[in-house]
Formats: C-alpha cells, sequence, structure tokens
C-alpha cells in the first residue's frame, strides 16, 4: 500500500530490511512471498493478503530457529557440560556432584513455592509458650522436653555476612566406589559433609536473646550437614550460639553454649527429643533436649524475621561429662570415622582429627584410645574375646547399640561413621557411647534402604559396610547374652507402641501451633508423619508436595516392635542393609 511500483524479489527485501528492521531473507523465499502477494492481489480482501503475507515471514523465521538455531544451542550446551564433567573427572567429579547438588536444594522448592514461604509470627500471645515457670537458674530449667522458648539473633550487615559459609572447593573424589563418602576436609574446620562439599562455617558476632534476657558479644556459626544441604531451599539454618567465646563470662542457667537444631528433615519435629528421651530412659547417657521458636533481624533485610521451630540439644561438653560421669575432665570424643578404633600407630597425632576431642585428655587417656585400637585391630578373637571387656563397658555398649538398632538409627554409629560422641569413664577407665544429633531415627534415614528394610533391619547384624568394632563385639558371648537381655528388656518397657504414641501426642499437641506458623506445607506433612495408618506410596499422578509420603513415626514403632520380637523369638532372621554402590 506504500509502493506505487511492482516490488521483485530483490525489492521486496530492500523494503523488508529497510521497514521492518528484519534480518535479510533469502531470495528464494522472498520469490514465494512475492508470488504469493500477485495471487492474492486484487483477487483477495487486504486483510487475508495481510495475513498470508506475515505467515510465511513467521514461518521463515521459526524455521531458522529450529533448523539452525535449537540445534546449536543444543550442540554448544552438550560440548559446555562435557567440559565440565572431564574437567571434575580429574577430581572424581567432587566440584560437578557439588555443585549439582547444592543447586539442586536451592532450586527444589521451585516445584511447590509453598515449601520456601517465609514463617509467619508467632506466638500471638505470650501463652502460647510453654516452659518452666521462675526464672532459669540451672540447666534443668532449661533442658525439658516440653519446653518452649522464644529466641532472636541481631546481625548488621556485616556479621549477616560473615556468617555466610565460606567456598573452600570440594574434596576430591568425595563419592567412594563402596557407596561411602569421605567424611572430613583438610581444610575445614568442621568434619561432615558440608566440609567435603567444599563449605566452611565461621564465627561471627551477633546479639542473643533469650525468654526477654540479652547478651552482647556472642558468638555464632552455622552447623549442621545434610540440616544445612535441606535448608538451602529457604532460609531456616541452624546455628551453634556461644556466649563466651569472644572473652565475655556470660551463662544462662549455668550454660554458654547452645544448639539449635532446624529439624528441615524431620517433619515429626519429635525424632530428637523422642530419641534422647529414650535413650535416658535405657540408662545411655543422653542430651536433654528443649524447643525454641527463633526469630532473626538483619540491618537493611529483616526485623524479627520468624524463622521457625527448632529443637535445642543440650551441648556434650564438659558440664555434660561432670553430670554422668563425675568429672568435667572426662573425656568426650566426637569421632568421625567408618573405622573406629582403627589402630594408626601410637602417636596421639594420627588421632586427632578423627577423634575430635571436646574435653580434656591426659597422655594416659589418649594412650587407652590407642591402646584398644590396638586390641581391635590386631587381637587374634580368643584374646579379643577375653579382654575386650577391659576397654569396653559391656553394658553400656549393649544399652546403647540396643537403643540405635531398635530405633533404626543409620544416620549414626550403624552406617554413617558420625553423629555420636565416645567417652572415657574416669571411674572405670572404660569406653561408652552418647548418642547425637538424632532427627533422622525412628527408621526415617530415606537415603538407605526402604522403609520397610529399615523396619525389618536385621538385630543381629545391624551395621553397614565394614565395622570393624562392631563385627568383633557382637561374636563376643558375653556381649551377646547383655545386648539380648537389652533388647528383651526395652522391647518390653520402653519401645512400646501403648506407651510411646501417647507420648507422641502429648508433644505434638504442645507443637501443632508453631508448626502451623511455619508453612500449611510443613503442618499438612506434620499431620501425616504422625498418622497411624500407612499413606498410600506416591505415584506420578499426584502433586508434587505430595511426593514422597512423610515417614510415619507411629506406623513404624508399630512395624518395627513385630519385627524385633519375631527375630528375638528365631522367626525371621530381619534384613542386612547395604551402601548402594556408587
Amino acid at each position: 500500500s506504500r509502493r506505487a511500483t511492482p516490488l521483485d524479489a530483490s525489492s521486496l527485501a530492500t523494503v523488508l530490511a529497510t521497514e521492518s528492521c528484519a534480518t535479510p531473507l533469502p531470495a528464494g523465499l522472498l520469490e514465494e512471498v512475492l508470488a504469493s502477494i500477485e495471487e492474492c492481489a486484487g483477487r483477495r480482501p487486504t486483510l487475508k493478503l495481510a495475513r498470508r503475507t506475515l505467515h510465511a515471514l513467521a514461518w521463515a523465521r521459526w524455521r531458522r530457529r529450529v533448523i539452525i538455531g535449537a540445534p546449536s544451542f543444543v550442540l554448544a550446551l552438550v560440548m559446555l557440560l562435557f567440559g565440565v564433567w572431564k574437567i571434575s573427572a580429574r577430581d572424581g567429579h567432587s566440584r560437578a556432584f557439588s555443585m549439582f547438588l547444592v543447586w539442586s536444594m536451592k532450586n527444589k522448592a521451585r516445584s511447590n513455592p509453598e515449601m520456601a514461604q517465609p514463617a509467619r509470627p508467632w506466638p500471638t500471645n505470650q501463652a502460647d509458650l510453654m516452659r518452666a515457670p521462675g526464672a532459669i537458674q540451672s540447666s534443668a530449667d532449661l533442658y525439658q522436653t516440653t519446653n518452649l522458648w522464644p529466641a532472636h539473633l541481631k546481625f548488621s550487615r556485616a556479621q549477616w555476612q560473615a556468617l555466610q559459609p565460606k567456598h573452600i572447593g570440594a574434596l576430591p573424589h568425595i563419592m567412594q566406589s563402596n557407596g561411602t563418602v569421605l567424611l572430613r576436609h583438610p581444610g575445614a574446620q568442621r568434619s561432615g559433609l558440608a566440609g567435603v562439599l567444599g563449605y566452611d562455617f565461621d564465627w561471627t558476632h551477633t546479639e542473643f536473646e533469650f525468654d526477654g534476657r540479652g547478651y552482647t558479644n556472642v558468638a555464632v556459626r552455622l552447623k549442621g550437614n545434610g540440616t544445612w544441604l535441606g535448608s538451602l531451599m529457604g532460609e531456616k539454618r541452624s546455628f551453634k550460639v556461644d556466649l563466651n567465646k569472644w572473652g565475655d563470662d556470660q551463662k544462662l542457667g549455668g550454660m554458654d553454649e547452645f544448639n539449635f537444631h532446624n529439624l528441615i528433615n524431620d517433619y515429626s519435629y519429635l525424632s530428637d527429643a523422642l530419641s534422647c528421651e529414650f535413650f535416658r530412659a535405657a540408662g545411655v547417657p543422653a542430651p536433654r533436649t528443649a524447643y525454641a521458636w527463633l526469630t532473626v533481624s538483619v540491618e537493611a533485610k529483616w526485623t524479627n524475621q520468624p524463622l521457625g521451630l527448632y529443637a535445642m540439644l543440650e551441648p556434650v561438653d564438659g558440664d555434660f561429662a561432670r553430670r554422668w560421669f563425675g568429672s568435667k575432665q572426662a573425656p568426650v570424643f566426637k569421632p568421625v570415622t567408618y573405622e573406629l578404633f582403627e589402630h594408626r600407630g601410637d602417636d596421639w597425632t594420627n588421632y586427632v582429627g578423627i577423634y575430635d576431642l571436646k574435653t580434656q585428655a591426659t597422655t594416659a587417656q589418649q594412650r587407652r584410645v590407642m591402646d584398644f585400637a590396638r586390641l581391635v585391630s590386631r587381637a587374634e578373637d580368643t584374646e579379643f574375646a577375653a579382654r575386650v571387656g577391659e576397654f569396653l563397658d559391656l553394658d553400656a555398649f549393649a544399652r546403647f547399640l540396643a537403643g540405635q538398632v531398635l530405633l533404626s538409627n543409620y544416620d549414626s554409629f550403624l552406617a554413617n561413621g558420625q553423629n555420636f560422641y565416645v567417652y572415657l569413664d574416669p571411674r572405670s577407665d572404660k569406653f561408652g557411647f552418647i548418642p547425637w544429633d538424632m532427627d533422622l531415627s525412628w527408621g526415617s534415614f530415606f537415603l538407605l534402604g526402604t522403609t520397610e528394610q529399615r523396619e525389618q533391619a536385621s538385630i543381629w547384624h545391624p551395621w553397614v559396610g565394614r565395622n570393624r568394632l562392631l563385627e568383633r563385639v557382637i561374636k563376643v558371648e558375653e556381649f551377646r547374652r547383655r545386648y539380648r537381655a537389652r533388647l528383651e528388656d526395652f522391647s518390653e518397657r520402653l519401645f512400646v507402641a501403648e506407651k510411646l504414641i501417647p507420648r507422641i501426642d502429648e508433644l505434638a499437641a504442645l507443637l501443632r501451633g508453631p508448626v502451623a506458623a511455619e508453612s500449611d506445607f510443613r503442618l499438612r506433612k506434620f499431620e501425616d508423619s504422625l498418622r497411624e495408618q500407612r499413606l498410600k506410596p506416591a505415584t506420578k499422578r499426584r502433586r508434587a508436595e505430595e511426593v514422597p509420603p512423610p515417614h510415619q513415626i507411629k506406623v513404624f514403632i508399630q512395624r518395627r516392635a513385630a519385627s524385633v520380637r519375631a527375630q528375638l523369638d528365631g522367626k525371621s532372621k530381619g534384613v542386612i542393609l547395604q551402601h548402594s554402590p556408587r
């Protein structure tokens, strides 16, 4: 309509390039467009002519993108990924594995944005907070399972930035061919998965408020491994708070360290607290617990931002040792190794990084660790059976192991080489064990076996992979007698659905309000985890937030009790769990 003279293919190309700023089109295609225009001119309505012309041009653009652009993009992407994979192959693909794992956790909530919704303010009134009446005079006032405390952390912008993980590079060859992962990065301050993935947690300053009491010049850092990864979809990190790290003599109920566990992997919010109660009732040294509702303020970012409901676990330190073993100087170690009490020579420096001493140990007590390691690693069976009781408190170990086995606690001593403590009782000069970090107990460790397999896990071969200490101790007749007696006792007295389920309901009533404030998603999962009828398996047609169903603690208790009873009666051998090969 704007040109009076007829157009040939060449002039049409010029018009298109100058008038529409389009990329010049091939002459052959322009011939087709021009023929189409000539065919329609004078015979078709103007609107139809324009529609056919635009359709032809759009098809050309689409054809260029598909035939040329899409394959080129795919080829470039494949080459990029192949290059990254080849470079990462030099370190066992550790960098690629670390990057993918962190990226996938950060983007997990995209399929269900409700998972990352920030918590709502809570409580609506002070009556919602449940805690022991009166002033906090001692740790006993702090740590009662049904206590629920308000806590607050306040940061400047610089302090908040200093709190964030420092990237130190993934440890080469994280994944081992037998299905295990390396546990210690020499450049990280802490052992565990976060470190080997290349992330280190530094201490920084904060202001801390607890039940209305304020503290300044307080130290805080992030904590956790799997729980840290799980928290990357939102903001609910786990924290360790130290009132005295910077030199101030500050105490709260006689305590100066506090652990806030985010419970991100425990939809029931009960596993840690209920497990610690169980172990203490079984006569095993175990931390006391309480709950906290934690909020955070960050300069120019948040003011009293709710993070949600946390479990507070009593620190295993000198005060813990004094209460259980009568001396603050009792050696308490936090090992990280698949080969506990493996002999590494007679120089203590070979053991320091593995055993992570939390209190103090004399030279003689250090020697005690190495002597027991020599017995475990080198003694013949007859010598081991005769002397193991000199080093290991057989009754205390039978209690600890029976509890681990009944609870199918596989994110710990039985499989992962971490999440437990070892102590040397100064009264007997014998070793014992302390459970720790049991948010995936009660059969909920989803990275090992199926739910049904964990319910039926063997009581006589409960370890996964190679565990030289357990393999040898379980063969000692005196220990087998004690261990069986503890399984029988706990199965009749403690691991009983008629006792545990009412306690679960009691704690759930306390926690339902703050769980609801975290998110509707977490509340649904919380309620599902407490059902006594097993939920149907997930299917592809179900919504993303329902896949998979949460672990159901009441169902586990009932089925695990039946399996242990059948194994004790000789009617079942149970299931021996194994690490999945890489």
